[in-house]
């Protein structure tokens, strides 16, 4: 009898070492995703991509500033503790690039993306894209006097009813300047009537397309999907929403969000999962699930968010020039906008 409870006792703590040791290799194999966007999304990709794999992501969501601001912190503290990120702006990942961070790795679907977007050299890939644009309130903007471009935005009438996201916070309104400084051939004829019409600055882009909506302000700035978002919103709640998208006809500034992987350490099994999950942001699945929330896809073939147009005109950015000048551009804007 003692015998045969020895023997169990000897089975029994070879089953618990052995759960707890596939324990440690699951928790092990856990990634970690640095995503911006709408926490909504982000909980919507999660979970698709849970559904193949398990309980395997770590996400740690946030705004795009943000969301560049830790990952810059840990990298120079030594370690980025991200596996993937995903969000914010190009100037971002063509740092991160020439810093040495990033894995090399070239998606299978890259053929499948539009040539505009196929860029990177398989250090990081973008997934979808967020245009800016002039917002307006239909309420407090005249017919007659709605702009059907940037350089309208330079007339006097525009005194103290216009609002931007301060550059020197926001990452994507960094991303914004530099576009529009290339747009106007390298100057800063725009930003300096801006100043002179005492733009009202806002810390984000959501809050210039927020007061908008409460007609604080007539026009501004910002990002499309966060407009899209907010009109939406309105009609499913049976309401028309005060706010308007003009899509300049000097050309949108298309800012794309790109995916990287960072190099670092990983088992086999984990690294497997990177690279599956960039690939799943490329899927179908995972681009119409961010183009429910008024992101542009990347791919040939597929819908764009309802309310953006067939056909507009896109401004072809120098990505490499915006991430070189970057500090030179924040620098500038403050000048102007900070300076009596």
């Amino acid at each position: 009898m003692k015998f045969v409870k020895l023997v169990f006792s000897i089975i029994f703590s070879f089953i618990l070492l052995f759960s707890n040791s596939s324990l440690e290799a699951a928790v092990e194999e856990q990634i970690n995703l640095y995503i911006s966007g709408p926490k909504e999304m982000a909980k919507l990709l999660e979970a698709e991509f849970e559904k193949e794999y398990g309980d395997v992501l770590n996400v740690y969501h946030s705004g795009s500033g943000p969301l560049r601001q830790k990952v810059w912190t840990e990298m120079l503290a030594g370690s980025i503790q991200a596996d993937i990120v995903w969000g914010a702006e190009p100037m971002m990942y063509q740092a991160l690039k020439e810093k040495g961070v990033l894995l090399r790795y070239r998606p299978p679907m890259i053929q499948d993306l539009k040539k505009e977007y196929i860029y990177g050299d398989g250090y990081f890939t973008a997934v979808n894209a967020r245009y800016g644009v002039i917002v307006y309130n239909k309420e407090r903007v005249l017919t007659d006097e709605i702009p059907t471009g940037w350089a309208d935005l330079l007339d006097r009438r525009w005194h103290q009813r216009l609002g931007i996201a301060d550059a020197s916070q926001s990452s994507t309104a960094l991303a914004i300047t530099s576009g529009l400084y290339q747009l106007f051939d390298y100057s800063w004829i725009l930003y300096r009537a801006l100043g002179e019409n005492e733009v009202m600055l806002t810390k984000q882009n959501i809050d210039v397309v927020s007061k908008i909506e409460t007609a604080e302000l007539d026009l501004g700035i910002a990002p499309h999907d966060g407009v899209l978002r907010l009109i939406n919103k309105a009609k499913k709640r049976g309401i028309e929403s005060p706010l308007g998208i003009i899509w300049p006809v000097e050309g949108i500034i298309s800012i794309q969000r790109p995916i990287a992987i960072i190099k670092k350490e990983r088992s086999l099994e984990a690294d497997n999962l990177v690279k599956k999950f960039v690939d799943f942001s490329l899927s179908e699945t995972g681009q119409n699930i961010a183009t429910r929330f008024g992101f542009i896809t990347v791919r040939n073939g597929l819908k764009l968010p309802e309310g953006v147009p067939q056909t507009i005109e896109v401004s072809s950015l120098d990505w490499k020039y915006a991430s070189k000048h970057q500090e030179e551009i924040r620098a500038t804007f403050k000048e102007i906008m900070f300076t009596d």
